[in-house]
């Protein structure tokens, strides 16, 4: 969890702020890594991201790639995107159905498109043709190839660019999509960083821990209790000694005794 008030708006984010957080990716990343238990033969967060970073962009990223993108590269990074965000259990299972030659042609014609166009829109609903992409992971495949331009769909980015880092529901649509896209670029263009920089440190953000923080009109009070015991102790020997003399019509035996007023500030 996060507290809310923890967290600066993407609209005020300074250079040196966002740089801050960003430094702090890798360890927030090897925090969740080491806190998940993996399987014999299985990468790991921290290895799956190694690969969604720096492997698959030196591989798929710029005007030239090294090679196409095939099923199991969509896979790997289907799998990295289950370790590093939500889980859901049969995304992978349906990714896998896709034919390989299949899934490799439709993978070209958008990285055609995108390349002739940089409509991420269109190049999105093309990917979307294969089973088991939504806009969320079709932006992830795209991302891989344009990493300066193009963000990733994920829940943090869009909690923090669309809501104000407010988790508010998502509907994962071509319209949340086009937002995000469009406060993702303000923010690059303010800054001078790129849309995958912005998709870390909205990543840092979401997921830093929440400072738990007592309710304003309880906390107070407490810290006042203890630092005006000696003063309390004294109101009550003077509230005693009022009582020693009551007022006209008060009838005495129907105060609380200051034992039991001791009893109850003491069980607060």
């Amino acid at each position: 969890m996060t507290s809310r008030s923890s967290i600066v708006e993407a609209g005020k984010i300074v250079r040196k702020e966002f740089d801050e957080l960003l430094g702090h990716y890798p360890d927030v990343v090897k925090s969740i890594s080491e806190s998940k238990s993996v399987k014999d033969g299985r990468k790991t967060l921290q290895e799956l991201d190694h690969y969604r970073y720096v492997e698959a962009l030196k591989i798929f990223g710029g005007e030239k790639p090294q090679r196409s993108m095939h099923l199991d590269d969509v896979k790997e990074l289907v799998e990295w995107k289950l370790r590093h965000g939500k889980f859901r259990p049969n995304l992978m299972k349906l990714v896998s159905s896709n034919d390989p030659v299949v899934a490799a042609d439709i993978i070209k014609q958008a990285q055609d498109a995108y390349h002739q166009t940089t409509d991420a829109q269109a190049a999105l609903d093309i990917l979307t043709k294969l089973k088991g992409i939504g806009p969320a992971t079709a932006s992830l495949l795209l991302t891989v190839h344009d990493p300066d331009r193009v963000i990733f769909f994920s829940d943090e980015a869009f909690y923090w660019l669309c809501c104000d880092g407010k988790k508010s529901p998502i509907k994962y649509n071509g319209k949340e999509y086009k937002a995000l896209c469009v406060n993702a670029q303000h923010l690059s263009k303010r800054l001078g960083v790129s849309a995958t920089e912005v998709e870390k440190v909205a990543y840092v953000l979401m997921k830093q821990p929440q400072k738990d923080k007592l309710p304003e009109d309880k906390a107070p009070s407490k810290d006042k209790k203890e630092s005006r015991g000696p003063e309390k102790k004294s109101t009550k020997v003077s509230s005693s000694k009022r009582k020693l003399e009551p007022e006209p019509g008060r009838d005495v035996q129907s105060e609380p005794s200051p034992i039991l007023r001791r009893s109850k500030r003491t069980r607060a």
